[in-house]
């Protein structure tokens, strides 16, 4: 897949698989931590993996093209309890089309919330 024209071959979003589709390990578990979306007050939100994992599963994920620059293929977006986060994923590391790399999670931009919202997803 392409995104718009670039040359960039992205991971096909489709594919993963329905109930166990992120590889986390020691690499990437971190940053899953690491950078707290804040809530509409500006109060920062304890998220992780179990919440990646929520957003595929419940959340009614919608998929948007990452920048070409970056290491992620697709912004993941989508709702847990209360809040709207965006999770960019990478490809995976062993060649898996079934699963991919979660790389952080991240309060999403105003402009992927209205899309989100609107129900779009880029294909």
């Amino acid at each position: 897949m392409t995104s718009g024209g670039s040359e960039r071959i992205r991971f096909d979003w489709r594919l993963l698989d329905r109930e166990d589709p992120f590889e986390i390990d020691n690499g990437n578990r971190p940053h899953l931590h690491k950078h707290l979306p804040d809530d509409t007050h500006g109060n920062p939100v304890p998220v992780g993996p179990e919440d990646v994992l929520d957003v595929y599963l419940y959340g009614d994920p919608c998929f948007f093209y990452a920048d070409d620059e970056g290491q992620a293929d697709w912004l993941m977006v989508g709702m847990v309890p209360g809040l709207i986060i965006c999770v960019p994923l990478a490809p995976p590391k062993h060649g898996d089309v079934r699963v991919c790399r979660p790389i952080g999670i991240y309060r999403v931009s105003e402009e992927n919330k209205v899309r989100y919202l609107r129900g779009e997803t880029d294909d």
